[in-house]
């Protein structure tokens, strides 16, 4: 893990669509050289009448997690739209959410290509993230089994409890052959919301016992959560 002050920010699109789309999704993420996604199955819980509000006219929905380039997302997200027609009712929708923590191996990863010219906007978002967030969000995604242990780690380090949720990791061509992870693997995907004062702690916790290198195959971020009710 390391901080992103004085380096480039990155966003987590967060796509969810209807599962007849699904397949056509992951062609588009893996032709536009995503390096890492995540996919999850969903069922739609809001009124038919939201759902058809948002474009999301079926129950059974595909979720994925993708890990993007901030100076990327606009295009990206309009590479998207013009592929999967999810500006028509009933396709979907997607999202994009600020990642303020990120294990080293995974930004080096997501750095590649990335012009330097982004420096002094990536600082002030960075600033102005830490003056405002009072929690992040901690996903943890390792291979099914290995949960129980990382939140046994996680609560050692100062958290109180998780939601997992199941799905698969892909990584298309140079990015499974660079971090050995197979083309599509089954995860346990952990969600822990923890004070921003102890995210540092829980993380480095969890990627030192539970990281890449180890069993469990884990890979660790966060994301700012700035309106908590519940803790």
């Amino acid at each position: 893990m390391q901080d992103l002050k004085k380096k480039h920010a990155f966003r987590c699109l967060v796509v969810i669509i209807d599962s007849k789309i699904r397949e056509k999704l992951s062609e588009f993420l893996a032709e536009s050289e995503v390096p890492i996604y995540y996919q999850l199955h969903g069922i739609g819980t809001a009124s038919s009448e939201f759902l058809e509000l948002c474009g999301l006219g079926g129950i059974q929905k595909s979720i994925a997690l993708c890990f993007v380039p901030k100076e990327r997302t606009r295009i990206l997200l309009a590479e998207m739209n013009q592929a999967l027609s999810l500006h028509k009712k009933g396709t979907g929708i997607a999202v994009s959410i600020p990642i303020n923590g990120v294990q080293g191996w995974l930004y080096k990863l997501l750095e590649t290509g990335i012009d330097q010219t982004e420096q002094e906007e990536t600082e002030k978002e960075v600033k102005k993230m830490s003056e405002t967030i009072t929690h992040a969000m901690i996903l943890v995604t390792i291979n099914q089994g290995y949960s129980d242990n990382v939140m046994n780690t996680a609560r050692a380090a100062g958290a109180t409890g998780g939601t997992v949720l199941k799905g698969l990791r892909c990584s298309p061509g140079k990015s499974a052959m660079i971090f050995g992870i197979t083309i599509q693997e089954e995860q346990e995907i952990i969600a822990i919301v923890v004070p921003k004062e102890k995210k540092t702690a829980v993380m480095s916790a969890i990627s030192k016992e539970h990281g890449l290198d180890s069993p469990a195959h884990g890979v660790t971020l966060s994301l700012p959560v700035d309106g908590i009710i519940g803790l």
